[in-house]
């Protein structure tokens, strides 16, 4: 499509989403062009009639081919919008999804009730979004992100520098606790919660894009909440939080896993279609020291 416009491409490309069967077609179109071009979106639509250059359009004929085959657009251009910012991704950590700013909000929440000397720990941090979101609203907030995945870790610290918070936050390397020596207000996570045997009939842009080490949460998809809140009240200052996100069916085993280790005030928040999302609780007994 030589000297075609950014419109006419645009439309193009969703055209052809449409023929695959997309439903984000427009939008799937429209985020491509823009990160082709090199326009945000509301820098496309004042550019709309401006000609692509040779080098964008062979950008968007190689993704509309992988898009086309399931690939999603994230993987496709390195990046995701996430509560606000803009995260880098690789294929050693999991897409991030509007469902988990849930546990950012709650999350937030709970640092407030913390007070301003509150730290967070973010345990398999991955792309680290949200310890980087929590730290780019609370500038006195500082923090710690553990991942197994020195990749992951990797695209985490180039995030964090990205949206300058690296001299507040640390980085460490090792399976949930295991590098972990002090105590802080709140520990969150997003682990692992996707029933084992389920994996392989999960949508194709999580099944195949997402590390399955991230998704794999056992047998019963519960593995990583008993580890986390087995181990956590020895990680907590008293009267600490947790919070941690959910597969949807999960609110009550894991509020129950939860009571069962000590923690009070446990409780569920939704999404916002109304979905168990995240559970949180409060230890409030002093812990012997890790």
């Amino acid at each position: 499509m030589p000297n075609a416009s950014l419109e006419q491409v645009q439309r193009d490309l969703a055209r052809r989403f449409v023929d695959a069967g997309i439903e984000t077609s427009m939008l799937d179109a429209r985020l491509l062009v823009c990160a082709a071009s090199g326009f945000t979106p509301e820098q496309l639509i004042m550019e709309q009639a401006t000609p692509i250059s040779a080098v964008a359009l062979g950008k968007i004929r190689g993704w509309e081919a992988a898009r086309c085959a399931g690939v999603p657009v994230s993987r496709l251009v390195g990046s995701r919008a996430f509560f606000g910012l803009n995260f880098d991704i690789g294929p050693a950590v999991l897409d991030p999804r509007p469902d988990t700013e849930t546990l950012v909000k709650v999350a937030l929440v709970l640092l407030e009730k913390q007070g301003p000397d509150a730290d967070v720990l973010d345990l398999g941090t991955g792309s680290g979004c949200v310890l980087i979101s929590l730290l780019d609203r609370m500038p006195a907030l500082r923090g710690l992100g553990v991942d197994i995945s020195a990749r992951a870790l990797r695209i985490a610290r180039r995030n964090a520098h990205i949206h300058k918070v690296r001299d507040r936050l640390g980085l460490r390397q090792g399976r949930w606790f295991a590098p972990v020596r002090e105590r802080c207000a709140l520990i969150v996570s997003n682990p692992p919660y996707i029933v084992r045997a389920e994996i392989d009939h999960l949508a194709t842009d999580v099944r195949d894009h997402d590390p399955r080490i991230a998704l794999d949460g056992g047998v019963d998809g519960l593995d990583a909440y008993r580890e986390i809140c087995m181990r956590a009240p020895l990680y907590l200052k008293a009267g600490g939080h947790i919070a941690l996100e959910i597969g949807y069916d999960q609110a009550g085993s894991v509020s129950g896993i939860m009571r069962a280790q000590g923690f009070s005030n446990v409780d569920v928040t939704t999404d916002l279609e109304g979905r168990a999302r995240v559970v949180s609780g409060q230890i409030k007994k002093t812990q012997k020291g890790v």
